[in-house]
């Protein structure tokens, strides 16, 4: 989910300076629209860096022009995160590490895009987050789709109150075969802990998939996650989609929630009954977000930050492990 527009500028984030590594569109990255809502914050976005000096420069100069500042160009993350308050490491994942390095070198917070890390540097993945952890350093994921579940309140009352055993949902990634899954996995594991208590042990069992091949244009994923407090089925189900706006869903139990995605960006859900509930941009809500739990410096949230990252690495690595091992 990312917004086009901005609303007017907030001041939650004031005195936060911002780099942004990855601030083109590249692999249709998030990275500008993270910068404009940063700034909708009251932050101010000083610099970025890429994988070249010019494609960096190229994407500073849409930025600056978007708004209404320089940007400064950078050699690379490491040189960044030095004049920073906040690293957003936006790049394709082959970059996150270096990104999440320069940040922790720098004792900086940082944002990354999901996944933090490909699966196949699940170790690393937990020794970063732990480090991170360990210097007092807020880390973020950005996972969006658990600020939509308002939604859910609000048209289906107290289905979070209720014991969950079925999470799925519907996206459309514009990448066929396993980069798709690879791509969206972290938003269903997301979405399962904002609304099931998941123990830090719990496990992935019984993975399955309707099509592994590499081309496959569709694929239905479906896993179990189970512990001391928890035993739930979840179903991803992909199609994809190149076009926007792309169609996605959420279903908790019975109650499904398809996305409606209007004029200006403006997002809603709608029950199957048509009833329809607006919510404020996803993306809005994780910066502003972001932008509290770093100016309150929340040394607790930081950690509950860090340890819902960790369990999501791992279970996303239990899954792709699952998908690899049945081929």
């Amino acid at each position: 989910m990312a917004s086009q527009t901005m609303a007017g500028v907030d001041s939650v984030g004031a005195g936060v300076r911002v780099g942004v590594v990855g601030a083109g569109r590249t692999r249709q990255g998030l990275g500008p629209f993270l910068a404009r809502w940063f700034e909708a914050a009251g932050a101010e976005v000083v610099g970025v860096s890429g994988r070249s000096v010019p494609r960096a420069r190229a994407a500073a100069n849409l930025l600056a022009a978007a708004l209404g500042h320089p940007v400064a160009v950078h050699q690379d993350a490491r040189s960044l995160a030095a004049v920073v308050d906040l690293l957003v490491v936006a790049c394709p994942v082959e970059g996150h590490i270096a990104g999440l390095d320069a940040a922790l070198e720098a004792g900086v917070a940082c944002l990354c895009e999901k996944p933090l890390t490909s699966w196949r540097e699940l170790d690393r993945c937990v020794e970063l987050v732990q480090a991170f952890r360990a210097r007092g350093l807020l880390l973020a994921e950005n996972c969006q789709w658990p600020y939509a579940l308002d939604a859910l309140d609000q048209l289906f009352p107290g289905a979070r109150g209720r014991p969950i055993r079925s999470v799925s949902m519907r996206l459309s990634p514009a990448w066929p075969g396993p980069l798709m899954v690879e791509d969206s996995l972290s938003h269903l594991l997301s979405l399962l802990q904002a609304l099931v208590p998941l123990p830090r042990d719990a496990r992935v069992r019984d993975v399955s998939q309707s099509d592994p091949g590499d081309a496959a244009r569709e694929n239905v994923v479906g896993f179990s996650v189970c512990g001391d407090r928890a035993d739930v089925r979840a179903e991803l189900h992909l199609r994809c989609c190149a076009e926007q706006p792309r169609p996605a869903w959420v279903q908790v139990e019975d109650a499904r929630l398809d996305r409606e995605i209007g004029e200006d960006y403006a997002i809603a859900f709608r029950a199957q009954d048509g009833r329809v509930c607006n919510v404020r941009d996803p993306l809005a809500q994780l910066v502003y977000g972001v932008l509290g739990d770093l100016q309150a410096n929340r040394r607790e949230r930081s950690d509950d930050i860090a340890d819902a990252i960790e369990l999501r690495a791992k279970l996303y690595g239990s899954v792709l492990r699952g998908l690899q091992d049945r081929v």
